[in-house]
């Protein structure tokens, strides 16, 4: 029996390990009580909203920093995201290269994960101004991002080989976010048409009109949150 019940330990333990790659400790509580860590990675649908933020012009920053410096701003501007990612409630998917993705609404599914990362992206360059702040006065170089969010269903879960997984989105709805990253301006937070028809009408949003995406056949209606920056 003790040996079944280290084995049951150290079982929740690794369990745990996994879900804090991704989730907040408040996140991965909730799971906890639901007892939803068993099955957590198996694939399924979801309906959820994908967030891409990046550093705009990253190409002409890196050149004129050290590798070292690269390193630290990068780790600055993913510590902010993610920090603003955890506390409305998102799980963190993945880096790509001066990129977070993230997604909301699983692994628990909300009704308002739209409303969610919308916080999380007004708060994540609210975040941001503060930390170029801080930036400038220790003489080191401030940077502009732009965010991107799409609502749609996704499938969910671990996906990879037996050497490695990650547990992340796939789908159209992901397609669509990642390239409506590059739509918006430094500062702007641009959302597809499956965020906006999960956001309450009268939210302040600039419509930006029909824009061909790469590698999609047809226009996609765009809009811009008409915010400016804290």
């Amino acid at each position: 029996r003790a040996l079944r019940n280290a084995m049951e330990a150290e079982r929740e333990r690794e369990a745990r390990r996994h879900l804090e790659r991704y989730h907040s400790p408040a996140m991965i509580d909730a799971l906890a009580r639901q007892e939803a860590v068993d099955g957590i990675s198996t694939l399924r649908q979801a309906d959820v909203t994908v967030l891409f933020a990046d550093v705009v012009g990253f190409t002409s920053v890196s050149q004129e920093l050290s590798p070292d410096g690269v390193a630290r701003l990068l780790d600055g501007f993913f510590t902010e995201a993610v920090e603003a990612v955890f506390a409305h409630g998102g799980t963190l998917d993945k880096f790509i290269g001066d990129a977070v993705m993230a997604f909301f609404g699983a692994p628990v599914a909300t009704h308002d994960h739209a409303e969610q990362a919308l916080r999380a992206a007004l708060d994540l360059r609210f975040r941001l101004t503060r930390w170029n702040q801080r930036q400038i006065a220790a003489g080191a170089r401030p940077v502009e991002i732009r965010v991107a969010l799409n609502s749609g269903p996704v499938v969910v879960g671990d996906v990879g080989s037996s050497r490695r997984v990650d547990y992340t989105v796939l789908g159209n709805t992901v397609n669509v976010a990642a390239r409506l990253e590059g739509v918006g301006g430094p500062g702007e937070i641009v959302i597809g048409p499956g965020t906006r028809e999960r956001l309450p009408a009268d939210f302040p949003l600039e419509p930006l009109g029909d824009v061909h995406l790469k590698g999609l056949r047809h226009p996609v209606p765009v809009w811009k949150v008409a915010t400016t920056p804290a």
